[in-house]
């Protein structure tokens, strides 16, 4: 390309206005679309024309004209964009007063037919276009990772990308003897953030003089709803696990001992996945595998590096799903799995013989009942019974859990009567609630008070009030939800007693000196519905913060270090959401 040639990036929606009317109309405001799909580019390729005497020399870093005589008056162009056919060749006119917000410089790589670059920091021209179509030029040849600064950014590829995990693959981001270069330097991959991490937390944890809180390192991984946050968080572990395993494997390193014909605690700490897939994870409407709740996994490092302890902490468990879904979303997986999964002889136990479903108010209120990704609910099934068997869950505790998930596919086919006086009784004609009691084990007239009755404490005496219809129903789904919390953090106990050391995680102070940590923060998605539940608001607002974050490192801080060493620089414009 010609160098006196100045390429740019215009709006759209502006050329399209200019197009229609030859000129820009009173009032016009910018749309994302110009009445095309919502997911459609707002961005279009130009030329600035000869003629107008603008060259790339007369643009600042800031992406505006510098000469106030040439920033005052308008810019002519011709649209050259191939994949815009409509607009292709066109010459039009931008006006002065639109060229602020609607003309943007295009970098040097694409003028040039190079190669988008692996980090967004090198552009030369940060901005919307800029950014986006750098990442879309790489995900379209499956570079699905690029780097921001030390920032990874992860695109789902929505399909398998063979060679890109995997032992072969681990292998090449293992630390060397010979190779002393940091893992930034190397391509971008999620095998790199987490090799980063590793090789902080031992630099740190190696010098006897850093504060402990130094070398205890955090990965935050965060995205809207589908971005691929549960799977990162799995190859994250997966890394850290098999770097601690080859540490343990390393000539000279002291053998390691485990309990006889116990699974090591690397291989415990990757099956609690499954687990928490199961009973934490269902089907939304942009993604089939959301985590309906937020988790912290500390995992603990001794000094040679190897992986000692482990405890996950989970919080903002999307209770009301129990409840309630939307059309084309499911309840958690772990109910469709039982219903799959079960032998026969169990489904008996369960009272589930010949039901599906379709049979129970909890399950079918959506009217959804498989996976749009192909996963099949018996085959994630038996990966969570492997799971449960690894991390030491007998068989009998194992029948207790599943007992309280089949009560509560019972519990919610429960109907009331009313009665005189405007209160109500459990409906005891109705075929659920036999199976529920047994399931529960309690007498009818112990679930029948704590649902149609409540407790009021006054003067000394205790009085039973009988509850409406209303009432009772909101009892029964309020008993539900809290039931099935429990059980989720007893789960998730039950986990952490298999991957944890005892005392080590109550008393890290004391231990500080001995062990490093590394924290994978996994919040789930952001997403936003016509109705929103009060979890999906707390998780809206995290968010929000975690944003906030990722502005404060990225712009707020290099800026601030540029201030302070005297560095000129132009300041870059972005979104607050402070």
């Amino acid at each position: 390309m010609n160098d006196n040639e100045c390429c740019l990036w215009v709006r759209r929606d502006l050329v399209c206005e200019i197009a229609r009317n030859g000129r820009v109309s009173r009032g016009w405001k910018p749309t994302r679309d110009d009445g095309r799909s919502k997911d459609s580019w707002p961005w279009i390729r130009a030329k600035v024309e000869t003629s107008s005497g603008i060259s790339p020399r007369n643009l600042s870093p800031r992406n505006k004209i510098r000469h106030e005589e040439e920033r005052n008056g308008p810019i002519s162009i011709i649209i050259n964009d191939a994949l815009d056919l409509d607009l292709h060749g066109l010459s039009i006119t931008i006006p002065s007063d639109q060229r602020e917000s609607m003309v943007v410089t295009a970098n040097s790589w694409w003028q040039k037919n190079e190669e988008p670059p692996e980090d967004l920091t090198t552009l030369n021209h940060l901005h919307e276009p800029a950014v986006i179509l750098c990442l879309k030029e790489r995900y379209k040849n499956d570079f699905i990772y690029t780097y921001t600064g030390k920032v990874l950014l992860a695109m789902n590829p929505f399909k398998a990308l063979g060679g890109l995990y995997g032992p072969d693959i681990i292998q090449e981001f293992l630390p060397k003897d010979s190779d002393k270069q940091s893992p930034n330097k190397k391509s971008p991959h999620v095998y790199a953030t987490a090799q980063d991490s590793y090789s902080s937390m031992m630099f740190y944890h190696q010098e006897g003089k850093i504060a402990s809180i130094e070398k205890n390192q955090s990965i935050l991984v965060s995205g809207e709803s589908g971005a691929g946050k549960t799977v990162t968080t799995k190859i994250i572990l997966g890394y850290l696990t098999a770097i601690s395993t080859w540490q343990q494997k390393r000539p000279g390193s002291p053998r390691r001992i485990n309990k006889v014909d116990s699974p090591s605690i690397e291989s415990q700490v990757v099956q609690s996945n499954p687990i928490l897939e199961s009973f934490g994870n269902a089907r939304t409407l942009r993604n089939d595998n959301s985590s309906r709740f937020g988790k912290f996994i500390d995992i603990s490092f001794d000094t040679l590096g190897r992986l000692y302890s482990a405890s996950i902490e989970t919080y903002l468990l999307e209770k009301v799903r129990l409840i309630d879904q939307s059309e084309g979303e499911r309840n958690y997986h772990v109910f469709y799995e039982l219903l799959q999964g079960l032998t026969l002889r169990e489904r008996r136990e369960f009272y589930l013989d010949g039901m599906k479903p379709q049979d129970f108010l909890m399950t079918s209120v959506s009217g959804t009942f498989n996976r749009r990704d192909g996963v099949d609910d018996e085959s994630t099934y038996k990966d969570m019974v492997a799971a449960l068997q690894t991390i030491g869950v007998c068989d009998q505790q194992r029948k207790a859990l599943f007992s309280v998930c089949c009560a509560l596919l019972h519990l919610s086919n429960l109907r009331f009567f009313e009665i005189s006086s405007g209160g109500s009784e459990l409906d005891q004609t109705n075929s659920s609630l036999d199976p529920a009691l047994k399931l529960l084990g309690v007498p009818f007239e112990t679930l029948n008070k704590a649902l149609c009755y409540s407790t009021i404490a006054a003067g000394g005496e205790t009085l039973l009030k009988n509850l409406s219809l209303i009432q009772a129903r909101k009892a029964l789904e309020a008993f539900m939800k809290a039931a099935y919390a429990a059980l989720f953090q007893y789960v998730v106990k039950r986990i952490n007693l298999s991957i944890s050391v005892e005392g080590l995680e109550r008393n890290k102070h004391a231990h500080e000196k001995e062990y490093s940590s590394i924290g994978v923060l996994d919040i789930f998605g952001f997403e936003s519905f016509d109705i929103n539940s009060f979890e999906q608001l707390c998780i809206n607002f995290c968010n929000e913060a975690l944003q906030q974050q990722f502005n404060s490192f990225v712009f707020k801080e290099e800026q601030r270090e540029y201030k302070q060493e005297g560095i000129e620089f132009s300041l870059i414009e972005f979104p607050d959401n402070q």
